[in-house]
């Protein structure tokens, strides 16, 4: 798991001379590793990008070399492999451990850790879109009120009062008749109509109707 520890040892084996060198390996899919480089009369070698992570127990002259790797991440899934060099009689060996670890890192989910300070600032913006998304209905349903009245059809005449207004027109023959003789009268005057002569007063523009004088 992402953030433990892992914890290796090694146990040297004196039947194969004295100890004189010790390597631990880490191997993944892309690449192989140095961790650690361990030699009589010399100081311990760590990877740089592991210092600080990695703590290993002192001298070859133990026993047991014990590592600790720390805050695993899941760049550290691989195999853990340690490689012992050994001298007898002048004659250097080096020895694959059968110690081999193989380790998998899962990543956790982290939560989000929030500053105090943004608690505030997190309330204004939902404030703020919750009023912005009021005004915004707020608008719609007044414009869909205004487009219903204005759509609105007019209200029919009544029945009744369609039935009153001929009732009474059919009551009143002889006014409707001579309103469209006014109306002919109006519209068809005398002089459109040949048949009817106008009474003549000028004499002059008819002198057979002149009366003789004695």
């Amino acid at each position: 798991m992402e953030s433990q520890s892992l914890e290796l040892s090694c146990s040297p084996q004196r039947d194969y001379g004295s100890l004189r060198g010790l390597h631990l390996y880490h191997r993944s899919a892309q690449s192989q590793t140095t961790l650690l480089s361990m030699a009589v009369n010399s100081e311990a070698k760590v990877d740089p990008q592991h210092r600080g992570r990695l703590q290993h127990s002192e001298g070859l002259d133990s026993l047991q070399v014990n590592v600790t790797l720390s805050h695993l991440q899941p760049s550290d899934t691989g195999l853990y492999v340690w490689e012992l060099s050994y001298r007898e009689d002048s004659v250097d060996q080096i020895i694959t451990s059968t110690q081999k670890v193989f380790l998998f890192v899962e990543r956790t989910e982290r939560s989000c850790q929030c500053s105090p300070s943004y608690g505030p600032v997190i309330l204004i913006i939902f404030t703020t879109a919750a009023l912005l998304l009021l005004t915004l209905i707020w608008l719609a349903v007044e414009k869909c009120v205004k487009a219903r009245h204005h759509l609105r059809p007019q209200p029919p005449v009544p029945i009744y009062e369609e039935m009153t207004r001929k009732q009474q027109s059919a009551g009143n023959p002889q006014n409707n008749h001579e309103a469209a003789s006014h109306l002919e009268e109006v519209n068809f005057p005398v002089y459109a109509n040949p048949n009817i002569r106008q009474p003549q007063d000028n004499y002059y523009a008819c002198p057979r109707q002149l009366a003789l004088r004695a």
